[in-house]
């Protein structure tokens, strides 16, 4: 258990810091929208996203390539796996949140639906918050009661 603890911090610790090089590099301008190169609508089910070469490279191959360094020291297993999954989806809110923090181009008075136009926001009434920050802490939740 101690390891699996430490295991997490380290994760947590990449996700903070991606979230201040990617408040630095994105800025005023979320979800890359003043970055160059490709982007494209990405669709899963009902889920429509954009996806940009900046999210591609950083998202679906460095940040995995960051989270193979614990197989890399300790071999493959299931536990391990399932704790990294964790990590992956307690770190991505953690740094998604942390950007509007640490971001000195965008304000966290613009954290909400009219000006995040990259989430999709849940709540009730005037409380909102991205479906990510609802969805991933849950399967993370449920991921650690039952397989890990």
């Amino acid at each position: 258990m101690p390891a699996d603890i430490i295991i997490l911090l380290y994760i947590i610790g990449i996700f903070v810091a991606i979230s201040f090089w990617e408040a630095y590099i994105e800025g005023a301008g979320g979800w890359a929208a003043n970055q160059v190169g490709w982007r494209i609508n990405f669709k899963v089910g009902f889920l429509k996203r954009p996806l940009d070469a900046y999210h591609f490279w950083s998202w679906l191959i460095m940040i995995p390539a960051f989270l193979m360094l614990p197989f890399v020291m300790f071999g493959f297993n299931a536990h391990l796996f399932w704790l990294i999954v964790i990590g992956f989806l307690l770190g991505s809110i953690i740094e998604d949140f942390l950007w509007f923090v640490v971001n000195p181009k965008f304000p966290f008075k613009d954290f909400n639906p009219k000006k995040v136009w990259w989430h999709y926001w849940v709540g009730f009434g005037k409380f909102k918050i991205p479906e990510v920050y609802v969805v991933y802490p849950v399967l993370a939740f449920l991921i650690w009661i039952y397989l890990l």
